[in-house]
């Protein structure tokens, strides 16, 4: 239903339309310097890669969209999904660079998929000033520690592969 400006009670809905509008305006400010920021700001990240399905007219639960970005599908993903995602990473790759990075030619070629040299990553500080990684002090052990891990996975499953080769050369007729 339809309403007329007219009919609406403005005096009543002025107060409260304020404070809601000044609040959201000033949630970055409170944000910023929340030691739940980082938490918030994931959580915006999937809401709004699944909201920007929604309104193209797809379905992606957040869950799902959660479990394909820890790689830990339940099912095989599917085109909506693999599509939230990319907009899921888009979304970590504008926040990683500078704020008119997106806005300007490289960052509208690597967002495009047209290729385009992205900036070097950067991360916000507590105090959502951006600073390079090598000030902020993140391990640099982090990278590594991702490639013994995965390592570790392809050693797995070389190992497997080889009993599984034993497994069927023992089987065959000689």
């Amino acid at each position: 239903m339809a309403y007329d400006i007219g009919e609406l009670p403005l005096k009543t809905l002025i107060g409260p339309v304020s404070r809601a509008t000044e609040a959201l305006a000033r949630l970055d400010e409170r944000l910023a310097r929340s030691p739940v920021r980082d938490g918030f700001v994931e959580r915006q990240h999937f809401a709004d890669a699944a909201a920007a399905l929604w309104l193209a007219g797809e379905l992606v639960h957040v869950e799902d969209l959660v479990l394909h970005d820890a790689h830990m599908d339940i099912r095989t993903p599917t085109h909506e999904l693999t599509r939230a995602h990319a907009v899921l990473r888009a979304r970590r790759q504008i926040l990683s660079n500078k704020p008119a990075w997106a806005l300007g030619r490289d960052g509208h070629l690597a967002l495009t998929g047209r290729g385009g040299a992205a900036a070097g990553p950067a991360q916000k500080g507590r105090d959502g000033e951006r600073t390079s990684s090598s000030e902020e002090g993140v391990d640099e052990g982090e990278s590594s520690a991702e490639q013994d891990a995965l390592a570790q996975e392809f050693a797995e499953i070389d190992a497997l592969l080889a009993r599984s080769t034993n497994v069927l050369a023992a089987s065959r007729p000689v």
